[in-house]
């Protein structure tokens, strides 16, 4: 008898070694080719997630900033140019040059808006405002002063508390302290520059900026302040701007006074 040969013996015959071998080198070629995209589009979007991190930090200090100029020299009702010379006379020496910018350190002296009108006689405390100095005054003639414990208020005077707000960057952290005391705070990080300019007037009866801004203002020109530019640099390696990963970014703001202190 003669043996009966197999049907399709050639079709169910194995990959080769050699066939073996291409199919997993294009597959890893393929995997290798989906994981770099993957690493490349995850690159991108940490770059991303950091430019946009710069950018709010810009946004929340420069907005505190402008926020903090345009309430300096504002006194409510209380005009300083107008208190006879023995009240003004009596009032802190920081009042007269309320922005300033010396070693670094931007210095600003505002007034609290929520001012307080009194029917009767009472004290407050400087303590309770969160203040450096509180001032009771009249609105006219006469001011009462205290840097510390009470001041009497009489009826019919308005408080107001005043307080001095000190920046600068340290350690590439651009910091803040309250009053002249205790430590600093810091607002953010990453900082690679932080400049501050003053645009003056002709004189203190000009309403508007004459000629460059400038880096420092002696005291006698204070009342020539019309605006201030801050320029901050921000980087995510501030200490070598040439190894950040993000190009470092530049934002400059100017912030008009809206009150003159003449």
């Amino acid at each position: 008898m003669r043996p009966v040969p197999q049907q399709g013996s050639e079709s169910q015959r194995g990959l080769s070694l050699v066939e073996l071998m291409i199919a997993l080198v294009l597959g890893l070629i393929l995997v290798l080719g989906v994981v770099q995209v993957f690493l490349a589009s995850q690159q991108t979007f940490s770059l991303q997630q950091r430019a946009s991190a710069l950018q709010e930090d810009a946004r929340f200090v420069l907005s505190r900033l402008s926020s903090e100029l345009r309430m300096v020299n504002m006194f409510g009702c209380l005009n300083l140019a107008r208190l006879p010379a023995s009240v003004r006379d009596q009032l802190p020496a920081e009042l007269d040059q309320p922005i300033r910018f010396e070693a670094g350190v931007l210095t600003l002296v505002t007034a609290d808006p929520n001012t307080e009108l009194f029917a009767s006689s009472t004290s407050r405390s400087v303590s309770d405002y969160g203040a450096q100095w509180l001032l009771a005054t009249n609105c006219r003639n006469q001011v009462r002063m205290a840097s510390s414990g009470q001041v009497s208020v009489a009826p019919g005077d308005v408080l107001i508390p005043l307080r001095q707000l000190q920046y600068r960057v340290h350690n590439h952290q651009l910091q803040v302290r309250s009053n002249a005391a205790g430590s600093y705070e810091t607002l953010i990080e990453g900082v690679a520059g932080f400049e501050v300019s003053f645009g003056l007037a002709a004189s203190a009866a000009e309403p508007g900026v004459q000629g460059h801004y400038v880096s420092s203002v002696d005291s006698t020109d204070a009342g020539r302040i019309r605006s201030v530019r801050l320029a901050l640099q921000l980087s995510d390696s501030p200490a070598d701007t040439q190894a950040a990963r993000v190009q470092p970014r530049d934002y400059t703001l100017v912030a008009t006074l809206r009150n003159r202190s003449d």
